[in-house]
C-alpha cells in the first residue's frame, strides 16, 4: 500500500501535547505517512516548559538530508525551529516545497520558542506557502494590534504582501467573542475566505496550533484545495478542543484522535443496529411489543463522547407492526434525527447515566412485572403532571428532569399509563445492544 508522505520539522514535547509527535499523530489520522526532523527536545509537561535542548546544526541538517534522500516529500509542516542556524538549513533544503508554517513564537506558559525573530522573518516566512498565526502572532508580524475582524483581515494581507506568502490564515481564537472566525487571505485572488465557529469553554487547549496547521498540511499533501483544507482543519480542531484531555495538573492537550474515534464508534453503532434488526425479524412474537405509535431504537456512541443528537442513531422510518403481525425495520440507520427515543436517550446521558441504547415498547402490566423480575429498577411517571410545551421535543426532556429531581437517578425502565392524546408507553435503556436484545428476548418468550 502506498501513502502520501509529509514532513514535520518541529520540537519534541515530552508531555505529548504539541510538537512533532502531535504532528505525526495528525498525519496518520488523515491517512498521510508522517516523517519528522527534530529541532529541539523540551522538558515539558502540562504546567509548562522547564528547559530546552536545541539540536545543533550538523545533526539537524543530517536529519533533513537522511529523510529527504529516501522519501518523496513535497509537503512540509514547520513548527518550532529555534535559531538562525536551523533557519538557514531549512531554507536550503526545503525552499520550493509546499510549506505550512505554524509560527510558534511563544509557548502557552510564555516561553520563547523562536530565538532569532528577525532572522526567522528573513529566512522562514518568505519560503512559506501557508502561514497560520494566531491573533497575537499576526499582530507581531503585521504591526497591527488585532482586536476585530477587520484587524484580522488587514493583518493577513499585510503579512502576505510583506513576506510574499501565498496564503495567510489568521486564527481568531484569541479574540474574546462568542463566535470567532479564521481569516484566510489568498494573495493570488486578493480575496478573503472566512470560516466561522463557536468558541468552546475548555481549559485543555494545549496543541491547538500544531493540530490546525498539520491538518492543513495533510490535506494539501492529499491534493485538497486550501479552502477545503482550512474548513477540515477547523472542524477537526473544534472536536479536538471539545474533548480536551483532563490529564496532568496544568493545561491538558487537545485530542485529535477523537476525530477518528467517533467515526469508528458510529460504524460500530450501525453494525449494532443491523444486529438488532436481525433479532427483531427473527423473533416471531416481537410484534406484541410494538405500540400504536410504533417503536424506534436509539443507539449512541459511548456516552462520554456524546455531544448532541448527531451522535445518536435511529431507524429513519421506525419499527412497524404490519397487518400480518410481521415487523418491518425502517431502514436506513441515520444519525441526528430528532425522534422521541433519541431525545430521551440524549437527556438520560446528560444526567450522567452510561446509557447508549433506548427503545420504546407497548405498555402492558405483564411486561412491567417481567421487567421487575428480570432485575430492573422500574419507575412510573404521571404524564398528567407534565406542563404544556410550546417547543417540540420538550416532553422527553421534562420526563428525565422530573425523574431526576424526584428520584436522583434515571432508572432503566420508565413507563406511563398515558393520558388524553398520549399513548401509554414503556421506555427501556441499557448500556449496550446485547443487553437490550437479551431483555426484549426474555419479554417476548414470557409474555402471554
Amino acid at each position: 500500500m502506498k501513502k502520501v508522505v509529509a514532513l514535520s520539522v518541529a520540537g519534541i514535547d515530552t508531555g505529548n501535547g504539541a510538537g512533532a509527535e502531535t504532528d505525526i499523530k495528525v498525519y496518520e489520522i488523515l491517512g498521510v505517512h508522517g516523517t519528522l526532523v527534530v529541532s529541539a527536545i523540551t522538558a515539558q509537561n502540562t504546567r509548562g516548559i522547564k528547559d530546552i535542548l536545541v539540536i545543533e546544526r550538523d545533526f539537524f541538517q543530517k536529519q533533513l538530508e537522511t529523510v529527504l534522500e529516501d522519501f518523496d516529500i513535497n509537503n512540509v509542516k514547520i513548527g518550532m525551529i529555534y535559531n538562525k542556524e536551523q533557519y538557514e538549513v531549512v531554507k536550503e533544503y526545503l525552499e520550493g516545497k509546499t510549506i505550512v508554517t505554524d509560527p510558534v513564537i511563544f509557548a502557552k506558559d510564555g516561553t520563547q520558542l523562536i530565538k532569532d525573530l528577525e532572522d526567522y522573518k528573513k529566512y522562514i516566512l518568505p519560503i512559506t506557502t501557508v502561514l497560520t498565526p494566531n491573533a497575537v502572532e499576526a499582530s507581531y508580524f503585521s504591526g497591527i494590534n488585532i482586536k476585530t475582524l477587520e484587524d484580522m483581515k488587514k493583518s493577513s494581507k499585510i503579512i502576505s504582501n510583506t513576506y510574499n506568502i501565498p496564503y495567510v490564515i489568521v486564527k481568531g481564537g484569541h479574540i474574546s467573542t462568542k463566535y470567532s472566525f479564521d481569516i484566510l487571505y489568498d494573495a493570488k485572488k486578493d480575496s478573503f475566505y472566512l470560516v466561522g465557529y463557536e468558541r468552546i469553554n475548555q481549559k485543555n487547549t494545549h496543541g491547538t496550533g500544531s493540530v490546525f496547521s498539520t491538518v492543513i498540511s495533510a490535506e494539501l499533501a492529499k491534493g485538497e484545495k486550501i479552502y477545503n483544507a482550512i474548513r477540515i482543519a477547523r472542524d477537526i480542531l473544534q472536536t479536538s478542543i471539545e474533548y480536551g484531555l483532563e490529564i496532568g495538573k496544568g493545561i491538558g492537550p487537545v485530542d485529535p484522535l477523537v476525530y477518528i474515534e467517533k467515526n469508528a464508534y458510529k460504524y460500530k453503532v450501525i453494525e449494532d443496529m443491523y444486529k438488532f434488526a436481525n433479532f427483531v425479524e427473527s423473533t416471531p412474537s416481537f410484534y406484541k411489543l410494538i405500540p400504536e405509535v410504533q417503536s424506534n431504537l436509539a443507539h449512541s456512541i459511548p456516552s462520554s463522547y456524546v455531544k448532541d443528537l448527531n451522535d445518536i442513531a435511529t431507524f429513519k422510518n421506525r419499527i412497524i407492526r404490519n397487518w400480518d403481525n410481521k415487523v418491518s425495520i425502517g431502514f436506513p440507520v441515520v444519525f441526528g434525527k430528532p425522534t422521541h427515543t433519541a431525545r430521551l436517550l440524549l437527556a438520560t446521558i446528560r444526567k450522567g447515566e452510561r446509557a447508549t441504547v433506548l427503545i420504546n415498547i407497548r405498555y402492558d402490566e405483564n411486561t412491567i412485572k417481567l421487567l421487575r423480575l428480570y432485575g430492573y429498577d422500574v419507575i412510573e411517571i404521571d404524564r398528567e403532571k407534565e406542563p404544556e410545551h410550546e417547543i417540540e421535543g420538550k416532553s422527553m426532556q421534562w420526563i428525565i428532569d422530573f425523574i431526576y429531581e424526584n428520584y436522583g437517578k434515571i432508572p432503566n425502565v420508565i413507563f406511563d399509563k398515558g393520558m388524553k392524546g398520549k399513548e401509554a408507553m414503556i421506555r427501556i435503556w441499557t448500556e449496550d445492544i446485547d443487553t437490550i436484545i437479551d431483555t426484549l428476548n426474555y419479554i417476548c418468550k414470557n409474555l402471554s
